[in-house]
């Protein structure tokens, strides 16, 4: 019997507007992938506010108009 080891890559999945975003999603923010904590938008659907944790466990809330293009990564799992 032959043993793999499974790791664990991260992919760009798809591109995203922030109303398509959800909690526990991973994004592209500038050079880094954060995870997506909450969603807030303004009473208009123009500018969503949303609060990310980087890898570090340091929280930041960010302000994306409706039309801003946000790049979702994935994990997906490889033998090796």
């Amino acid at each position: 019997m032959s043993d793999t080891i499974n790791a664990m890559e991260l992919i760009h999945a798809d591109n995203l507007n922030p109303g398509q975003l959800m909690p526990n999603d991973l994004i592209k923010l500038g050079d880094d992938i954060v995870e997506v904590i909450s969603i807030d938008s303004d009473a208009t659907g123009d500018q969503y506010f949303i609060e990310t944790q980087n890898e570090f466990g340091e929280k930041e809330t960010v302000t994306l108009s409706y039309h801003d293009v946000i790049h979702l990564y994935v994990f997906i799992e490889t033998a090796e």
